[in-house]
């Protein structure tokens, strides 16, 4: 007497193709909005557990030099803006067209074992 069961899986397949276009969204969101701070964090993690890179050192004078000279270069014109809606729309839209290909197959093949 299960009345709709092929309703449930389609409606279980489109949440969970939701699920995963707005996981990816919000990931794309979170890495857009703290780029600068995730940058630095991410740098300084890579030079603390350089296993080359001795932490008792410090920098030598002439790397020193050139990170105020970096520092010290002019901002660029215009500050990245973050990536259109639309362009963020269209990876994700990408994203959930692989997905639903992935499930398809796997689809395909579980109906081949059986």
């Amino acid at each position: 007497m299960a009345k709709g069961g092929g309703a449930r899986e389609g409606g279980a397949l489109k949440t969970a193709v939701i699920v995963a276009g707005g996981i990816a969204l919000a990931w794309v969101t979170v890495e857009t909005a703290f780029k600068p701070f995730l940058d630095r964090l991410r740098g300084a993690v890579s030079r603390n557990t350089d296993p080359a890179g001795d932490p008792d050192q410090e920098e030598a004078p002439a790397a020193a030099a050139e990170a105020k000279e970096e520092e010290k270069a002019p901002a660029p014109a215009e500050p990245s803006a973050p990536p259109a809606p639309a362009a963020v729309e269209e990876k994700v839209e990408e994203k959930a067209a692989e997905l639903e290909e992935k499930v398809e197959e796997a689809a395909a093949a579980a109906a081949k074992a059986e």
